[in-house]
């Protein structure tokens, strides 16, 4: 039995002044409404929702963080399919957490520190009053219709940058701070475990980039949302020493969260394709392309998001049956992208690649940043249209752009050898090292650090007999 554990000095005090609104103020009911209609286009956007033991799991620990909030059965929590490492909020108490946040966290004291987190938004009313405040913000694909100024992608952009990018003040962070240190304390959880999940964030961060071969963002994706400052990691680590916490007392929730966790996806779900480094493969679609060095892949539940050097970005998608010709299909992409800005249009021009009939097009917009080319090659697959749309400098642009010329079937072969991946949980035996546990980690590359980081583990700390860890396996046949 766990006991709620007294707050001492500065946080009592700082607690203190912490006060919930009444609960008639928090949530009114053309929120919830909103909120409740909002919720199947969300979850449709971040690739639907994850349902079972784990999703069980976190609306249990939300409802017992809301509850302590004064919000007793008026908020809903969902774990959505992205691996994305996220969580945020919106208005009428709808608070979504990604799988990937869920993987890389180790404890269920982490878990309740980003449910209190963004609990807190809710309370502060912070969700509603960026929304009302803001205009349209960037995420992923955005780039192209802020420089465009295309209608159609700048309101998707908006639709997802209400609920995802917008960021929070540092007022409003260090509010929900001071909300979730004070829900951490009126569970029983410890005080600690906010600056552990943002330990966990900052490694995964610094991993991907590695993995990736690009400088590490200054802030990790759940923190560009969620501004992360020095101040504020300090804030509340001095919070948790006023309050005479320890990093064992109370011990954090390990087991019942991991057990929770067992065959959680990792990494790209099957049904949205799958990056392996500078790889997309999708075993439904039977396709394939890669990226030259130099270049990143993004996949997300409506396209695959391509960054590469000298400001060139671009998308691919596709795969419906192609009505009409090649040649109106290309052009479409390129008015889709460039919504009513002026542009000039090249030739549509036919081709072959790999042994698809392709059509290629060039166009060049005046933007606000100046001149852009934005370029469309289509291809005609046994009947389906895919194609790539890349955008950049002038004259950065080409017909034959490396990327396009990979693009190709799969073989039956390939598609067999595509396997997701899951979690399982281990339990440590005498003799297990980091070493030998990394080495059963289902990856070509990086085994040891992708060990470390999913459990939030130094290379020097010695592994004990009998506890679990996290490893990242291959899942079984058929799953």
């Amino acid at each position: 039995m766990r006991k709620n554990w007294v707050l001492h000095g500065a946080l009592a005090v700082f607690a203190a002044h912490v006060a919930t609104p009444a609960v008639a103020q928090i949530i009114k009911p053309n929120e919830r409404a909103q909120a409740i209609k909002q919720h199947p286009q969300i979850i449709a956007q971040f690739g639907g929702a994850i349902t079972g033991p784990v999703a069980s799991y976190v609306s249990n620990v939300g409802a017992k963080v809301a509850t302590t909030a004064g919000l007793k059965d008026q908020c809903t929590f969902t774990v959505i399919n992205s691996d994305v490492v996220n969580a945020f909020a919106v208005p009428g108490c709808y608070i979504y957490i990604t799988r990937g946040l869920m993987a890389i966290m180790n404890s269920e004291d982490e878990l309740a520190s980003v449910l209190g987190h963004e609990v807190g938004h809710i309370v502060g009313k912070h969700s509603l009053k960026r929304t009302q405040a803001s205009t349209l913000s960037t995420l992923g694909a955005i780039a192209l219709g802020i420089a465009t100024k295309s209608d159609e992608i700048m309101q998707t952009a908006g639709q997802l940058a209400q609920v995802y990018t917008l960021s929070y003040s540092r007022k409003q962070e260090h509010e929900s701070d001071d909300f979730g240190v004070r829900y951490l304390q009126a569970n029983g959880y410890n005080l600690y475990a906010a600056s552990d999940m943002l330990a966990a964030l900052a490694a995964q961060e610094a991993l991907d980039a590695k993995v990736k071969n690009r400088q590490s963002r200054n802030v990790p994706t759940w923190a560009r949302s969620h501004p992360i400052t020095t101040e504020r990691v300090a804030r509340t680590a001095n919070a948790a020493r006023a309050a005479k916490a320890s990093r064992d007392v109370p011990p954090e929730l390990v087991r019942p969260y991991l057990t929770a966790l067992a065959g959680l996806r990792v990494g790209d779900d099957p049904e949205q394709g799958f990056v392996d480094g500078r790889r997309f493969s999708h075993p439904s679609l039977k396709i394939t392309f890669e990226v030259p060095q130099g270049f990143s892949l993004n996949n997300t539940s409506e396209a695959v998001e391509i960054e590469g050097p000298n400001s060139l970005k671009g998308r691919f998608g596709g795969g419906s049956a192609l009505s009409g010709t090649l040649d109106a299909y290309a052009i479409a992409k390129v008015r889709e992208t460039l919504g009513q800005t002026p542009a000039t249009f090249g030739v549509a021009t036919p081709g072959t690649t790999n042994g698809m009939p392709t059509v290629t097009l060039l166009a060049r917009a005046q933007t606000r940043s100046g001149l852009v080319d934005v370029g469309v090659i289509a291809y005609n697959l046994n009947g389906r249209a895919f194609h790539f749309v890349m955008m950049g400098p002038a004259d950065g642009l080409s017909p034959t752009f490396p990327i396009t010329q990979t693009f190709r079937e799969l073989s039956a072969t390939e598609i067999a050898a595509l396997r997701p991946r899951e979690l399982e949980i281990v339990t440590v035996r005498a003799g297990d090292t980091v070493a030998s546990l990394a080495a059963r980690m289902a990856y070509p590359d990086f085994k040891t650090e992708r060990f470390l980081m999913i459990n939030g583990m130094s290379a020097e700390r010695p592994l004990k007999p009998g506890e679990l860890l996290k490893i990242v396996r291959f899942s079984p046949a058929g799953r």
